[in-house]
């Protein structure tokens, strides 16, 4: 299995951004889906694309040509922020994103104008259900004022008890305006979702991940891009299945000077090339200078023990990012914005696999 990147979404009349990059072993492939937009402006994105991403035998992994999601193609509406969570038991793939009237900017967008929703597929993305609009259940019923949300982006996670978990975030009214909070969503019987509590601090786009507690139990770990930059980044933990956080004293990661969203992974320790505990270590990737240049991928061997230095897999503007598990353990998968290529000004996302050797 090599290193180098491949591009999934690129094409020289459109923009791609915002990955969300899912590997389901039951199926043996990997989904990667993103926003296609007619330039690089939030307010003109388009519809959701999907590629899958399937293993030769020489191991090397094939994308797919990108299609458009066609149930995410809404006349009068931008799809945005794809965020996709596997339910094991079912074999179920949810895919949440939001849809917006027209082209409003978020700061400029009113209650009413953003919606909640998902559609699903048990058939490896081939087809999908209707579409179905949680916003009056989920948002309107547990915020009462606010302005827009968004979940994800990038994947959601499946817990041990089964509980479905999607990231988001709401910007609700603080005082006289409106301020960003992290949020998550949750499912336990597959059908009924609720939101949890906000985190309590400014904060944006979070991705989430199991964790050993230490004591034969699990928590969920939340990590958040900070909007109050140049603040840390925040970090939380949850005893209830993602109910409700407490921050960690201790955050140590670096934000960018505008913010950027992040990607995190649990996986166990066991993996690690010198071997570990029973403990869940970590991965984050997120660009390390300047304003979103230079991705990396960070680690950190338990909740007990400090992140490490980032390892730069690309060098130059990137941006968003997604971390997947791959098949072998102790390998993974980075779905990312990379800046402009070569042979055209647009906006493109590429895939590249990593073994934790690289980065120990």
């Amino acid at each position: 299995m090599g290193s180098r990147e491949t591009l999934v979404f690129a094409d020289k009349d459109y923009d791609f951004r915002i990955p969300a990059l899912l590997y389901v072993k039951e199926w043996k492939i990997f989904l990667a889906f993103a926003e296609k937009r007619t330039s690089p402006r939030d307010e003109d994105a388009k519809n959701l694309v999907m590629s899958k991403g399937t293993r030769q035998t020489d191991g090397s992994l094939q994308w797919s040509n990108p299609k458009d999601v066609e149930k995410t193609v809404i006349k009068g509406y931008r799809t945005m922020n794809p965020c996709p969570v596997f339910e094991r038991k079912s074999k179920m793939l949810f895919l949440f994103f939001i849809r917006i009237d027209g082209h409003i900017p978020e700061d400029k967008l009113k209650q009413g104008q953003t919606h909640l929703c998902y559609i699903t597929s048990t058939d490896r993305g081939e087809t999908w259900s209707d579409l179905k609009d949680l916003t009056s259940r989920v948002m309107d019923s547990n915020f009462t004022d606010y302005q827009t949300f968004a979940v994800g982006p990038g994947h959601g996670i499946q817990l041990s008890s089964g509980t479905l978990l999607v990231p988001a975030y709401v910007r609700v009214k603080s005082g006289e305006r409106f301020k960003s909070n992290s949020v998550v969503l949750r499912s336990v019987d597959l059908n009924t979702w609720k939101a949890g509590q906000l985190i309590g601090v400014e904060s944006g786009e979070c991705q989430l991940a199991e964790v050993s507690d230490g004591k034969g139990g699990t928590q969920v770990y939340l990590n958040a891009r900070s909007t109050g930059a140049p603040k840390p980044r925040v970090e939380a933990l949850s005893d209830d299945d993602g109910a409700s956080f407490t921050l960690l004293n201790k955050r140590t990661l670096k934000e960018m000077p505008h913010g950027c969203q992040g990607s995190v992974l649990g996986f166990p320790a066991r993996e690690l090339p010198a071997g570990g505990s029973s403990e869940t270590a970590l991965l984050f990737s997120h660009p390390t200078a300047g304003d979103r240049k230079d991705l990396g991928v960070y680690l950190r061997n338990s909740l007990q023990d400090p992140w490490g230095k980032p390892h730069i897999f690309h060098k130059g503007a990137s941006g968003y990012s997604d971390l997947t598990c791959c098949e072998e353990e102790g390998h993974f998968g980075c779905l990312m914005e990379c800046g402009e290529g070569e042979e055209s000004h647009r906006l493109q996302i590429a895939f590249r696999e990593f073994d934790l050797k690289e980065i120990v």
